[in-house]
């Protein structure tokens, strides 16, 4: 039998069947025995280790089920796991809630809990976590749509890596419950529908409505499968859609100004500023450029190419106060040559910039429209009517064709007319006006798929926290169908036990490649007309160390 090793100090757990009713069996009421222990092994908590001797009973009935020799088990631990559930459930919470890899979390158990624990086991941990997880996310899955009676299927998919398979997500956005998750190779009407039946006969529920976007095969799939059931198109892919126009000239304007002032002198030589005074001086203002151009949008409200370009104006208007002041020639000339450089930028890409601003109150009209939610579908339609008949009496002023019908997709690009985005766009509503109003005028559809679009989202940010950019497209595609069913685990300590605990899974080994992560080492504020990032306040320091010199 095994000995208890010296450097554990603290007394030995022994494991007693501990019922108010004594050693009584369950499952038949006969009497329990008492027939061995397992001599103890050690334990590993987050306080030290521990030693804990495990004893065995058998229920004297040779006809019942616990006849067999049963351990009376450690609370804190896993069978034959060295490390406690608490170390576990740390484990889990550091990978799978913080999102951080293997080696890290080993490190982290060490510096936090004086733990040692190797990679490896730590991977060990997370993979036998995700069985645990999926295991106890279906039977919670398969309880919430039954008791609900009836799905309303939201589908999506993504494709991490081109000519690989899509990532397609299948969700009940009554329970918002993910109820299955698949690689397809292609995904043509017949196997969508096939899946939509595969689905209700896995949870004995029918499917009374789908919300998807508008791609072909879907829309062919629901005609095949149940083609009385109402089929919401996405809003959210169709604002996408309507935007894609102006965020292709947004995103040009941006790479045009962002090209520009990175070829400015001062920019390209403010990494030498250290040896050369005047680059020195020019440093704040090189800094104020850098946070200029690194602006980030949002899809519908923040446009990046617009706000660079407010950026410079803010820039070349806060330089233009130093134009009065008296420097030394060569800074003279520097700010000079600096200030019409940014002028003429400006005045070159002002009528791309004006282009865009055209376009936004339109944009922002029809995401108005289609945010009424409570009024009938027959009054939304009416009103996006409405704006789709402004846009046709604009082509029709300038002789345009303006007819849905005889209109044909391009391709968006920044290079296209304003006439020819009202075009589109009337030609989108046209495509679109089938299922985009149906979540008006039945209750149980939402009006929108984001909510998948976040979720591959989330699952991407899990990869990428992990794996960095590079590496994130192979991992997702190989481990995201499993990865979105967990995301929504409650990663407390109480709840990862439990379901750790109610986990009967063996350990399943997944082939994974060893990745290291990648972090961003500089991050700027873009937003430098709110909020001052000092670099004004440096220069005029600066130049007034100069003129006392």
């Amino acid at each position: 039998m095994p000995a208890k090793p010296s450097e554990i100090k603290k007394a030995t757990i022994h494991t007693y069947w501990d019922f108010k009713e004594g050693l009584i069996c369950p499952l038949c009421s006969s009497h329990l025995q008492h027939e061995f222990n397992n001599g103890g092994r050690k334990v590993i908590t987050l306080k030290g280790p521990v030693w804990v001797v495990t004893n065995y009973y058998s229920c004297i009935n040779p006809e019942c089920e616990m006849h067999k020799a049963f351990p009376a088990a450690y609370h804190s631990a896993l069978q034959r796991k060295r490390f406690s559930l608490e170390v576990w459930a740390k484990v889990i919470q550091h990978h799978f809630k913080h999102h951080i890899n293997y080696s890290i979390t080993a490190e982290l158990m060490w510096d936090d809990w004086d733990v040692s624990i190797s990679r490896n086991t730590v991977r060990s941990i997370c993979e036998f976590f995700e069985m645990a997880g999926k295991q106890y996310t279906d039977d919670k899955v398969l309880k919430e749509v039954q008791s609900s009676g009836r799905i309303v299927l939201s589908l999506d998919g993504a494709q991490p890596v081109k000519h690989e398979p899509s990532l397609w997500v299948f969700s009940d956005r009554l329970t918002g419950n993910v109820l299955l998750a698949r690689n397809l190779e292609s995904a043509p009407a017949s196997v969508l529908c096939a899946i939509f039946r595969e689905i209700e006969i896995l949870y004995n529920v029918p499917i009374v409505a789908i919300l998807s976007d508008k791609q072909k095969s879907i829309v062919n799939s629901v005609k095949q499968f149940k083609p009385d059931i109402p089929h919401a198109y996405c809003q959210y892919h169709f604002l996408n859609h309507v935007a894609e126009p102006i965020a292709s000239k947004d995103s040009h304007l941006k790479k045009i100004l962002r090209k520009s002032v990175r070829q400015l002198s001062i920019v390209q030589n403010s990494k030498h500023a250290d040896s050369n005074r005047l680059y020195k001086l020019f440093r704040p203002i090189s800094e104020e450029l850098k946070c200029a151009i690194s602006t980030r949008g949002d899809r519908f409200n923040v446009f990046p190419g617009i706000e660079t370009y407010a950026n410079l104006e803010y820039i070349v208007s806060r330089l233009e106060q130093y134009e009065e002041i008296e420097f030394t020639p060569k800074v003279s000339r520097t700010m000079n040559v600096l200030l019409a450089a940014l002028k003429d930028l400006l005045k070159e890409n002002r009528h791309l910039r004006e282009e865009v601003m055209s376009l936004i109150p339109d944009f922002q009209q029809i995401r108005k429209i289609l945010a009424k939610r409570g009024n009938k579908a027959s009054r939304i339609e009416k009103e996006a009517k409405k704006w789709v008949y402004k846009l046709q009496s604009r082509l029709k002023r300038r002789k345009l064709e303006s007819n849905p019908q005889n209109i044909k997709w391009q391709q968006p690009s920044f290079k296209i007319s304003c006439e020819e985005i009202w075009q589109q766009w009337i030609r989108l509503v046209d495509s679109y006006s089938e299922g985009l109003y149906q979540a008006y005028d039945v209750e149980e559809l939402d009006f929108t798929n984001n909510a998948k679009e976040q979720l591959f989202h989330r699952s991407k940010h899990h990869f990428k926290a992990l794996l960095g950019r590079e590496n994130v497209a192979k991992a997702f595609l190989n481990h995201g169908g499993l990865h979105v069913q967990l995301l929504d685990i409650d990663f407390t300590k109480k709840n990862v036990t439990n379901v750790l605990l109610a986990c009967e899974t063996p350990l399943i080994e997944a082939q994974r490649k060893e990745f290291n992560a990648q972090y961003a080492t500089v991050r700027r504020t873009w937003r430098i007309r709110e909020k001052d990032t000092g670099n004004f306040t440096q220069f005029k320091d600066d130049l007034t160390q100069l003129e006392g010199a």
